[in-house]
């Protein structure tokens, strides 16, 4: 189960000399991402672990309490993923690309209903989700504005807090399993749409003819 996820993930959960606490989250997050958090029960969990229950309940209080535990580390992976993208040298249109190919990779991997689960049975863990996208989120498109203005990418008259919040708004959209239903449309497909989208409203005639050149390469 682990080895078909990024291989980013992969490395990050096997990690050595993790605690047995620490372990659990991490394995327990991968069983959560495949299969949603409905269906899964701390039996299941356990087995999956090859641990007893008795252990489980050792280092969390119910279900509930171990998939807050599971998503708050969710968090802190999403952060250094993101991070992970800007390792290399980019322009800010091609950091937006490669935001997009490190949010698709996981996605593919994850059930698509679990994000609809977690807003509707687990409330306080989806609003770990949505502190992530008000924080995180935005500060990176922020940035990523002020670099392409200063690139001469984007143009230079743009109010870069407005832009930034109809960034985050869209995300909303993108994760609303009423208007796109993970099991119909690819989220990869969304992520490109979305974000050519986003690129011709905002940049320069520089930025759109980096933009053709990008498209014609993906």
């Amino acid at each position: 189960l682990l080895k078909t996820f990024p291989k980013f993930i992969y490395a990050y959960i096997c990690t050595p000399k993790m605690d047995v606490k620490e372990n659990i989250i991490h394995q327990s997050l991968i069983l959560f991402l495949k299969k949603g958090v409905k269906q899964v029960n701390m039996d299941e969990v356990a087995s999956n672990l090859g641990i007893s229950k008795k252990t489980l309940y050792i280092h969390f209080d119910n279900k509930q309490d171990l998939i807050h535990h599971c998503f708050q580390r969710h968090n802190q992976m999403f952060e250094e993923m993101i991070n992970n993208s800007f390792s290399q040298p980019h322009n800010a249109i091609d950091e937006l690309f490669a935001i997009d190919e490190s949010v698709s990779l996981m996605m593919k991997k994850t059930n698509p209903y679990l994000l609809g689960e977690l807003k509707r049975y687990y409330p306080n863990t989806w609003n770990l989700l949505e502190e992530l996208k008000q924080k995180v989120l935005f500060n990176i498109m922020k940035n990523n504005l002020i670099s392409g203005i200063q690139q001469e990418l984007y143009r230079s008259e743009l109010d870069v807090d407005i832009i930034t919040k109809f960034v985050i708004s869209r995300t909303d959209t993108l994760v609303n399993d009423e208007i796109f239903t993970l099991t119909v449309y690819n989220f990869k497909d969304l992520l490109k749409e979305n974000r050519i989208y986003h690129i011709r409203g905002i940049a320069t005639p520089k930025g759109i003819k980096y933009l053709e050149k990008k498209i014609n390469e993906l």
